[in-house]
């Protein structure tokens, strides 16, 4: 897979919802499978029940986790944003399942990857003001952002930070960018339905804001 300068490379996605109480001691594959969270034919990759949390991930890519304040439901994705994504429904489906639960926070979540050459130095000379610095003849050597702003009334938090990122067999230099969608509730599993059908939206958002947002000037 080519990745050129303006392209962005999405490694995964995931559902984080918070509450006041989540039994992490549920979570296991037979009572995904059992419950028709998940396809029965899925096959578990790595399984792990501890009093204080709990985690499944399948070979499908897809993986649960779940401690007493937090479930998380993520999905690898290789490089390609997808027409559709497992998590979406696999929340929607759990959640469901469990009704009388008081659902306090809810974030979509996105990391994406642009390929950049020297991303410290790209990210610095963006988005820091370095003049303090050079008449202190200081040289920054790397910086990260952090920038909140709302969209279509959600807060959008958006974290950026020089790394490498790999797509396939390859590596390269790349500004990563975390990409958080910030729901406060309390919400029912209606609520928190209604909001995970959001994602489309979301993406779409994401895949013509990025760009923009990291095109050198």
């Amino acid at each position: 897979m080519t990745i050129s300068s303006n392209f962005l490379a999405l490694h995964w996605v995931n559902v984080v919802i918070l509450a006041e109480f989540h039994n992490p001691s549920i979570l296991n594959p037979d009572f995904l499978k059992g419950k028709k969270v998940v396809p029965q034919d899925w096959q578990v990759a790595e399984n792990l029940i501890t009093p204080a949390f709990a985690s499944v991930k399948f070979v499908a890519g897809v993986s649960f986790f779940v401690d007493r304040e937090r479930l998380e439901i993520k999905q690898e994705c290789g490089g390609d944003f997808l027409e559709n994504y497992y998590i979406y429904d696999l929340a929607s489906k759990y959640v469901k399942l469990l009704p009388y639960v008081r659902y306090t926070t809810m974030g979509l979540n996105w990391q994406v990857s642009i390929e950049k050459e020297e991303p410290e130095k790209y990210i610095t000379n963006t988005f820091v003001n370095c003049k303090p610095f050079r008449d202190s003849r200081l040289d920054i050597l790397s910086s990260s952002v952090n920038i909140s702003f709302e969209v279509r009334n959600t807060l959008c938090n958006l974290n950026l930070v020089p790394g490498r990122a790999k797509v396939a067999s390859r590596e390269y230099s790349a500004v990563i960018a975390n990409v958080n969608f910030h729901h406060k509730g309390p919400f029912s599993h209606q609520e928190i339905n209604r909001r995970v059908k959001q994602w489309r939206a979301r993406e779409d958002y994401i895949r013509k804001m990025l760009p923009k947002l990291l095109t050198e000037v």
